[in-house]
């Protein structure tokens, strides 16, 4: 780390600026506490000088700075969201701009500009900025729970990891300058991520053994340069919190596990034929479903029809299955899963709100039975099948409606404002290209 005494602060007179910046600045204040944080105090007004690019003001500071130093440079005071802007001798842009917080990243010992402007034309006020030496770490080990600071200059920077005690870990990587691409290699984990942070941000949440790891802080294309932070923490799940991540599933029972790209495979009996229904629900993953069993191999993705949770509704005959929940990618967290089972009867030629009915479809054929609606409202019609890819039509009173898929995957959902009355139901498969056992479910809302 380098001393405060590396640092000399001078105001500027008229400048002619690779970003279209000129004028005159005022006179600044500088203060140095005795910790190495440098402060500048300054007021943007309207005699400040003007970015005639953008017609913004602005007020401009004469750094000298050592290469490989890292500065933060923060502000505080009535000027609303300033941008910051480092320059070289020549005017090239070094870093920024960038609002609220920028990094200085010298390549080259030598004088800089640091500008200040405002955010746009309309903004004035006083700021004062603080200037606090930070240590870049572009290598070496990574501990958890103590982020650091690195710099990008094309390639990609390793970093060491030794994880003492087995959990849930999560992994950040963050930038305003590049697109993150986050890499966690070893103990048989080969992890990467892009975006699943904020924004073009990295993060990877997952189960770590205890073992030796490396890191790999990059950018997309491996070209990219700028400042990040890298971040280890380890997740302190509840106390009172169980995970079951095997064993047994019963039926009308809600457990809670871990979810990661490797499956949690459960059992599952059935005691009779129905109408199973599958719920994963997660707020950390993409969730991912698959029952096997009794001739059956269903999966599902995003069939709950929020967000990222999955959900199996299908036929089942008495007897045992396996489920299987992981998540899609890399990511590992929480999840529930849920199971119930519902009595089914034979579909007939009528059906009425709170049915659930079970029947065949014959290839290239359709299969029509009439719902009846004896009072007016919000139904919810839905035509499951894992054998084939539902399509679902309702016909009658001036009414014409279809669907496709929306019940989720390939089953079809209809939500409806209906009169008293008799109405077609016609279920096929899409396109006319499919067979197999269905399931017709009509509820009130």
């Amino acid at each position: 780390m380098h001393s405060i005494s590396l640092f000399r602060f001078a105001p500027l007179g008229t400048l002619v600026l690779g970003l279209a910046l000129s004028g005159c600045a005022v006179t600044q204040t500088a203060t140095t506490p005795a910790d190495g944080v440098r402060t500048l105090a300054g007021e943007i007004t309207t005699r400040s000088a003007v970015n005639h690019k953008d017609g913004t003001r602005y007020q401009s500071f004469t750094l000298n700075l050592r290469q490989g130093e890292m500065i933060r440079v923060s502000q505080e005071g009535a000027l609303s969201a300033p941008v910051f802007t480092l320059l070289d001798q020549q005017q090239q842009l070094i870093n920024g701009p960038r609002p609220g917080t920028l990094y200085l990243t010298p390549p080259a010992d030598g004088r800089y500009t640091l500008t200040v402007s405002g955010a746009d034309s309309s903004a004035y006020g006083p700021f004062r900025l603080t200037l606090e030496p930070v240590i870049p770490h572009n290598q070496g080990e990574l501990v958890v729970g103590e982020p650091i600071h690195g710099v990008l200059t094309g390639s990609a920077n390793q970093y060491q990891l030794t994880v003492s005690e087995a959990g849930l870990y999560e992994l950040t990587l963050d930038s305003d300058e590049f697109d993150a691409v986050l890499k966690l290699q070893g103990n048989g984990l080969e992890l990467e991520d892009d975006d699943g942070g904020t924004g073009t941000n990295s993060r990877l949440s997952t189960l770590l053994q205890a073992g030796s790891y490396q890191v790999i802080a990059g950018s997309w294309g491996d070209s990219e340069a700028g400042v990040y932070s890298l971040a280890l923490n380890r997740r302190t799940l509840p106390a009172d919190l169980v995970l079951v991540n095997e064993g047994a599933l019963r039926l009308g029972d809600e457990i809670t596990g871990l979810a990661t790209s490797e499956a949690r495979t459960y059992s599952l009996n059935v005691p009779s034929r129905g109408m199973l229904r599958l719920r994963m629900s997660s707020v950390e993953v993409d969730s991912y479903l698959q029952l096997e069993g009794q001739g059956l191999n269903v999966t599902d993705d995003d069939g709950a029809g929020q967000g990222y949770d999955a959900q199996i509704v299908t036929l089942v005959e008495p007897g045992s299955y396996s489920v299987k929940a992981s998540s899609v990618g890399s990511d590992s967290g929480l999840f529930t899963l849920s199971s119930s089972l519902s009595p089914v009867r034979s579909v007939g030629s009528l059906v009425r709100p709170g049915d659930a009915v079970a029947g065949s479809l014959s290839n290239g054929r359709t299969a029509t039975t009439t719902l009846r609606i004896s009072e007016a409202g919000s139904y919810r019609i839905e035509l499951y099948s894992s054998a084939f890819d539902a399509y679902l039509k309702l016909e009658g009173n001036g009414r014409q409606e279809e669907d496709d898929d929306g019940a989720g995957g390939t089953n079809a959902g209809l939500n409806l404002h209906l009169e008293p009355g008799d109405y077609q139901l016609i279920g096929s498969a899409y396109g006319n290209s499919g067979s197999g056992d269905y399931l017709l479910l009509v509820e009130a809302r």
